[in-house]
């Protein structure tokens, strides 16, 4: 059985969206005759896949230079100090900015540099073959592991790109860093022997980019194990209000609700929504530019910020509404980002319906499997939420119409029966054969439907 190094940040039970993507190619991927050896940072305990798992020491940089920037309290993580919320939209004080590059500097290319050293001398312990190696971005910190754990191996090595690096249209970088990003991406690259990425647009800048490297698309998905035990068929059914559901971060108002609130405030005026019946939930970390924005729009007891709670809670509250909200990206170039939370909303499903952006694969994905609407203008936007208003009046449910044979591309088994085609190409012939002879290990699994 050939053997596959994946290399990993985030990886279960790490509550974060980044930890889904590995964690599904470890759990399906040896059910399609693959052995997955992970290194990855020690997590938290709790469930995780049936992979062999190395875990490793790591620091927060960051916190080295505690005390050591001016106005910093050596008392309080330094990531969230010195600095001044974010009280307007779409606005960073001086301030912040200052700070903000600051840190990039010190901590160049990124936080979770203080795990390389970790990594390495794991992988540099491991006393047994490996056929490829995968390394899974963000952190970038991973690819720079994978290029030095290529020498050990002398293997292949992929790179995969959940967002992109260099090319990244909102780098948080200021732009005197990202000259360095390009070369450092460059160089670091250099060793790969093939790149993923998750949707069209930005396989294409990897392309333009590395024009003599082999770019494939593999994109998220969803795993409808989390959607088919009893607790959530029992649980999840939606309520008795019109309740529109956001899980997940706003990235400091680029991803921006603005137009939905203008929307439902005039039409709550216009007595076409009742005030009482509506509700719009944000579950996530709370910012400080989100409460002065519903005041604006008059919508105090309409929308409600629930903070942070749990990956299992989010998924019955999602499941629990009438409408799942997804808000595009601030930036009018940005087509390739379709974001991980919309194949989880396929799992739930229930309507989703996307507000703001641009068009793109986020569109393209939406129409596809029939599963909601990207309301790119007002009066669109307007017309819908009339229209899915008057449906849960008069059934007391707003419909899910999405299409399983659509669907079911975008579940985790897919996934990884994409990944285990690819990774094969890049296996010796006995390997490649093992691997093939295993393909059906996964049949019967990722229906992406449930009744």
């Amino acid at each position: 059985m050939p053997r596959l190094l994946l290399i990993t940040f985030h990886y279960p039970p790490r509550p974060t969206i980044g930890s889904l993507r590995p964690g599904a190619l470890a759990k399906y991927l040896p059910r399609l005759g693959w052995e997955v050896l992970v290194v990855t940072p020690k997590a938290p305990a709790g469930p995780r896949p049936p992979a062999a798992v190395i875990e490793t020491g790591y620091e927060d940089v960051i916190e080295k230079w505690k005390g050591k920037i001016p106005g910093s309290d050596p008392r309080k993580p330094l990531r969230s100090q010195p600095k001044v919320p974010i009280t307007k939209l779409g606005e960073k004080s001086f301030l912040n900015r200052t700070v903000d590059f600051a840190k990039s500097l010190l901590v160049y290319p990124e936080n979770e540099s203080g795990w390389k050293s970790f990594a390495l001398d794991a992988i540099e312990k491991i006393d047994i073959p490996v056929d490829v190696i995968l390394s899974t971005a963000p952190p970038i910190t991973t690819h720079l592991i994978a290029k030095e754990a290529k020498r050990k191996f002398d293997c292949p090595w992929i790179a995969d790109f959940r967002d992109l690096w260099a090319t990244n249209l909102d780098n948080p970088h200021e732009p005197i860093l990202h000259f360095r990003d390009r070369r450092l991406e460059k160089e670091c690259l250099r060793s790969a022997d093939v790149l993923v990425t998750v949707s069209g647009p930005w396989a294409n800048r990897l392309r333009e980019l590395y024009p003599e490297k082999p770019v494939h698309v593999i994109t998220n998905g969803f795993d409808p194990d989390d959607f088919g035990n009893k607790d959530f068929a029992n649980r999840a059914m939606p309520g008795n209000l019109f309740s529109i559901s956001y899980t997940g971060q706003l990235y400091q108002g680029r991803r921006d609700p603005a137009l939905l609130f203008e929307v439902i405030h005039e039409l709550i005026q216009e007595g076409i929504l009742a005030r009482e019946k509506s509700r719009i939930s944000f579950y996530g970390p709370i910012e400080a530019w989100t409460q002065p924005l519903i005041e604006r729009y008059d919508l105090q007891g309409v929308v409600e910020l629930c903070g942070v709670i749990s990956r299992q809670e989010a998924l019955r509250r999602q499941q629990e509404s009438q409408v799942l909200l997804l808000l595009g990206w601030a930036n009018p170039q940005e087509t390739g980002q379709h974001t991980g939370k919309l194949f989880e909303y396929f799992g739930s499903r229930r309507p989703i319906l996307a507000v703001g952006g641009v068009r793109g694969v986020l569109s393209e994905t939406l129409e596809e499997t029939g599963t909601g609407i990207h309301a790119l203008s007002k009066p669109q936007l307007r017309q819908w939420l009339i229209e899915a208003y008057s449906e849960f009046r008069d059934r007391g449910e707003v419909r899910f119409r999405g299409q399983d044979a659509a669907i079911i591309k975008y579940t985790h088994p897919e996934m990884a029966r994409s990944y285990a085609a690819l990774l094969a190409s890049y296996c010796r012939a006995d390997a490649g054969a093992a691997v093939g002879d295993s393909a059906a290990d996964l049949s019967g699994v990722g229906g992406g439907s449930r009744s």
